[in-house]
């Protein structure tokens, strides 16, 4: 047998495996989600169920992610104790999406406006600390959602250019009701990367992002490693996608457990310091700012970003 075939065999699994994502996450016509069988997602849940069991975040979390053919993506499995018409008052809402994205340091500004003729969150992006509109760069992301009470809850952002010379991103959520209670989630997003991108990566990455990792193992330790050994977390693009992945995953359960605040300064006064508490439950991979400097900063970009009565 071929000494390579296992590694190949490995490639030809995780293409397979993204092009599934991106068939049961990401398939859209126009603005309108596409109906989806709510077996297809028990099934994808079924499968999942043993490695949830055994996650690694205490909790019943996967995390996975790819960087095949220019295109990076992470994927987020989850059961959350909330109930599939809670996440459907938050993910059908472009305004609360708004919410979660201002959540992330280094999101500036979001408003819900148009883009193409369809609902968009009108975002800018930049530095990870306090930083003028007019340095920062637009990503508009078109906002689509399933229809209501539909038993499959869709929402899908997408954005044909971003940050870094990045293409294509999307950021889509289905979710699946598992009892009154109980919902099972996949947050998908990935993105695809120009010649221009990968090059303004490279120099993050031997910058600012130097020594910076995700989640996922890279090995395992091997038989004869020292006691106290502990296995290397993934890095480069790998590590930029899982980091992401991972805060809007945070920002969505924060958005869920204030779901009920009617007002929204309010409710996002709750949200900031709850999303920045959940991060420093990973600050190896998470930590960006001290609690109070994230805190000032977000309730002024808040102020900045709220519509003036």
């Amino acid at each position: 047998m071929d000494p390579r075939l296992p590694g190949v065999l490995r490639s030809m699994h995780r293409t397979a495996c993204l092009l599934l994502h991106m068939l049961l996450c990401c398939v859209w016509s126009g603005v309108q989600a596409q109906s989806v069988d709510v077996d297809a997602m028990q099934r994808l849940y079924e499968s999942m169920r043993p490695r949830l069991a055994q996650s690694a975040f205490h909790r019943p979390l996967v995390l996975d992610s790819s960087e095949e053919q220019g295109r990076a993506s992470g994927d987020i499995y989850a059961v959350l104790d909330v109930s599939l018409a809670s996440l459907e008052l938050v993910n059908r809402d472009p305004v609360r999406w708004c919410e979660i994205l201002l959540l992330i340091s280094n999101t500036k500004n979001c408003a819900v406006g148009t883009a193409e003729g369809a609902s968009a969150l009108l975002v800018r992006m930049g530095t990870k600390g306090p930083q003028a509109l007019d340095g920062t760069t637009p990503m508009d992301f078109r906002f689509a959602s399933s229809a209501a009470k539909a038993p499959v809850l869709e929402t899908l952002l997408n954005s044909s250019d971003g940050p870094m010379g990045t293409k294509d991103g999307a950021l889509c959520l289905r979710a699946i009701a598992l009892g009154p209670q109980k919902s099972f989630v996949h947050l998908h997003y990935g993105y695809r990367s120009s010649l221009a991108g990968r090059l303004a990566t490279q120099v993050y990455l031997q910058t600012l992002g130097r020594g910076k990792v995700g989640f996922s193992r890279v090995q395992e330790m091997a038989a004869d490693a020292a006691p106290g050994t502990d296995s290397a977390f993934v890095g480069g693009v790998r590590g930029i996608i899982e980091r992401n992945t991972m805060r809007y995953f945070l920002g969505l359960n924060c958005a869920l457990r204030f779901a009920s605040t009617d007002a929204p300064a309010q409710r996002f006064a709750q949200m900031a310091p709850c999303w920045f508490d959940e991060t420093e439950r990973y600050p190896v991979q998470l930590h960006d700012l001290p609690r109070q400097d994230y805190l000032d900063m977000k309730r002024a970009e808040y102020a900045r970003a709220a519509p003036k009565s």
